[in-house]
């Protein structure tokens, strides 16, 4: 199933556009982003208006995420794209390796954003990727707010906050299925359901899904060794809400992840076993301020085992297995925050977090002969810090906001055994500051300018230190005496109404961000590279955000984001110097449009282009600079039963998305998904 005339139909509406799609809101509500009277709670760690903060804030609410073409949880990376300044990993969380999962804001590279669900972080405490997997179908909203955020939330915010909420259990009874099926063997079946009373509510989802993929080598690369990159996964989630009055919830959630994957050879696997929990209460004590308290918990078993191609990584004739690695990790952290105020409009955020990590990896190896050895490396981290925020309306029109974050992170008990050595490392203690003060001014009624001046850090992750892997014969190899990240940074963003309806809103960001000791790769021969401190990077840029609703019934986006991502310094190794930061592209076009009616037909089409970037150092290994072309076509039959045919990459676009060594990886293939929506 090719769906040609689709595409042909998709490809000539598209004509006039150039990528991104903000997707129309329903008819009597308003699709800006931009609206002040819109409440986010990631930039700030507390209910704000979005006209008041001085941050470039993107919100994607639940009509946009459900008339995409990525509407489960586990495609958010692939929504994301949609979004100017965000660059997730090139290849879809679908098709990636779990290690390679990651996302990019303001162009300072992989691992450098907090991403966030319902409070709790989704980034992995042992490596630091994303587990897009761990997201349930039924979101909410999503915030993205780029830009330095470790004087709120620390180490893992470094280069901004991604917020997913999901939607809480309410009164009543209802039940939601979706079930799609589609081209390259692909399904997706997920059910939702909940019940409530005004005390009690509950909550409980279940997505499946599968698909056979595509060869990933491209076909001037491939041998006989190379086969589907298989994915499969299920979800099962749940959520608990106690209202033991109408001014405190009590809310339990928990979650158990299963995924198996292939790699494009019958020896190259991942399967991930990831069970999470997580506690919160919040408690309005009216005069007295709110209370927010958060504990959680996950526990992972994630096995890898890669192969060697024989006789060489381009002659690819046969594989033997060289490495199986079993990675047992855990993690527990919570939180506990007051908000208040001091003297009436004025807003004190004052919280402590805390979070440990406790993970090991053990290595067994082979040889074309058989087992010859097991290495094992192990390590301990705790992080702790002290917030505190004050929200001053110093006049109508002005709102300033000084912030101010103190750190402990201590990496411990660390060491590495191999059947010739064993090797103890030294703790390693961090204590950081980072403040930051942010200023938004209303110009107009219709124009608003923000500012902020910041500092951040990131503590290098127990991978880094002490895990190495390889993949068709690369080694990558950790570092134990790596030093954290500092950032210094500033951003401003000017954004408002063209029209007094609102109907046309735009906005004009900047930043600029130097990293020092920044935490890279780099390249020690032809088949090896090593993290290492660089001495100092620089990332400066922009970006362009048109929303227009032309009428009711069709509404129009366009996005546009630039920045030069680079090393400025590094000593002992000058011929990296004005290179550029690896995986971080210059320029990203998004342009979008959805028309119709959402109780009859609705049709989303979704463009996007990405320039050139590289996945080394040296940029020796470019990859990227493709533009591709999503759409959906929905129809509602009556309501809560809706048609859907959804398709990705319509122009069928073959791109290289990754590389490693000497070999490419394609990106994600055309796809087309059909199936129904019900929801009672």
């Amino acid at each position: 199933m090719r769906g040609a005339s689709f595409v042909q139909l998709c490809g000539l509406i598209a004509t006039c556009l150039i990528p991104r799609l903000t997707l129309a809101e329903e008819p009597t509500k308003e699709s800006s982003v931009l609206t002040t009277d819109e409440i986010v709670i990631s930039a700030t760690r507390t209910a704000e208006p979005i006209g008041q903060s001085a941050s470039a804030i993107t919100v994607l609410t639940r009509e946009q995420i459900e008339r995409s073409p990525y509407p489960g949880g586990h495609q958010l990376d692939d929504l994301l794209r949609s979004v100017p300044g965000v660059q997730p990993a090139t290849l879809s969380s679908r098709y990636n390796h779990p290690t390679a999962q990651s996302v990019t804001l303001n162009g300072l590279g992989t691992r450098r954003t907090l991403v966030l669900l319902d409070g709790v972080p989704l980034n992995d405490g042992f490596g630091g990727w994303i587990n897009w997997g761990l997201i349930p179908n039924d979101i909410e909203r999503v915030e993205i707010v780029p830009g330095g955020a470790s004087n709120l939330y620390g180490t893992w915010a470094m280069g901004g906050v991604i917020h997913i909420i999901t939607t809480p259990p309410a009164e009543g009874i209802g039940l939601k299925v979706d079930s799609q099926a589609g081209t390259l063997s692909t399904y997706q079946q997920a059910l939702n359901a909940r019940y409530g009373t005004d005390r009690f509510r509950f909550s409980i989802g279940y997505r499946w899904f599968h698909t056979n993929g595509i060869i990933p080598v491209p076909a001037y690369q491939q041998g006989p060794v190379d086969r589907t990159n298989d994915s499969r996964h299920e979800l099962l989630n749940g959520r608990l809400a106690w209202l033991p009055s109408s001014r405190t919830t009590l809310d339990l959630s928990g979650s158990l992840f299963r995924e198996d994957r292939t790699f494009g050879t019958s020896l190259s696997l991942a399967s991930r076993t990831i069970g999470n929990i997580a506690l919160g209460l919040h408690s309005d004590q009216g005069q007295g301020g709110q209370w927010e308290s958060k504990l959680f918990a996950q526990w992972q078993t994630f096995r890898n085992q890669t192969s060697q191609i024989t006789p060489s990584p381009l002659l690819r004739l046969a594989e033997f297995r060289n490495l199986n690695q079993t990675i047992p990790s855990n993690d527990f952290g919570g939180s506990l925050q007051w908000t208040g105020s001091l003297w009436g409009p004025d807003r004190l955020v004052l919280g402590s977090d805390a979070r440990t990590i406790i993970a090991q990896a053990t290595d067994d190896l082979f040889s074309s002969g058989g087992f010859t050895g097991q290495t094992l490396a192990r390590g301990h981290q705790l992080g702790w810090g002290l917030f505190g925020e004050w929200i001053l309306p110093a006049t109508e029109r002005l709102t300033v906001t000084p912030s101010l974050r103190a750190d402990w992170w201590k990496n411990y008990n660390a060491r590495s055994e191999s059947p010739t050595a064993t090797m103890a490392f030294r703790d390693n203690t961090v204590q950081v500051v980072n403040p930051k003060l942010s200023a938004n001014y209303i110009l107009t009624d219709n124009i608003r300018a923000g500012a902020s001046i910041y500092q951040g850090f990131r503590a290098p992750t127990i991978n880094e230190l002490y895990r190495g892997f390889g993949f068709s014969g690369f080694s990558f190899l950790p570092n134990d005496q790596l030093r954290p990240e500092r950032l210094t940074g500033t951003e401003v963003k000017l954004e408002g109404n063209l029209l007094s309806d609102r109907s046309f809103s735009w906005r004009l960001s900047a930043h600029r961000d130097e990293v020092k000791d920044q935490i890279l790769f780099l390249t020690q021969g032809p088949a090896s590279a090593q993290r290492q401190n660089v001495g100092r990077t620089l990332s400066t840029g922009g970006a362009l955000d048109l929303s227009y609703r032309v009428t009711p019934l069709l509404s129009l986006s366009f996005g546009y984001a630039y920045v030069d991502s680079a090393i400025t310094s590094l000593p002992g190794a000058q011929d990296r110097e004005g290179k550029r930061i690896p995986n971080v592209s210059r320029n990203q076009l998004t342009a979008g449009m959805t028309g119709g009616r959402s109780d009859w037909v609705t049709v989303t089409i979704m463009a996007r282009y990405l320039s050139r970037q590289y996945t080394d150092d040296l940029n020796l290994q470019p990859v990227a600079d493709f533009v591709v072309l999503d759409a959906s076509l929905q129809h509602e039959l009556r309501k809560g039963l809706r048609l859907v045919l959804n398709g990705e990459n319509l122009t069928d676009r073959h791109y290289i998305a990754t590389q490693t060594g000497s070999i490419k990886t394609l990106g994600s293939p055309l796809l087309i998904m059909g199936g129904i929506r019900a929801e009672y």
